[in-house]
């Protein structure tokens, strides 16, 4: 799966809970850095917000 896609998959699953981005990118398979880049080219938007 694309990780930007497993992330957004993530945070709509775990809503209600605090995540933290190395859970996100955990289970997006990639390190926080990759997916903080990626998302934002993704998205134009930061994982965390």
């Amino acid at each position: 799966m694309d990780p930007v896609k497993a992330a957004i998959w993530c945070i709509e699953s775990r809503f209600a809970s605090d995540l933290t981005l190395d859970e996100i990118a955990e289970v997006s398979g990639v390190s926080r850095f990759h997916l903080s880049r990626a998302f934002g080219v993704a998205t134009g938007r930061s994982v965390m917000r």
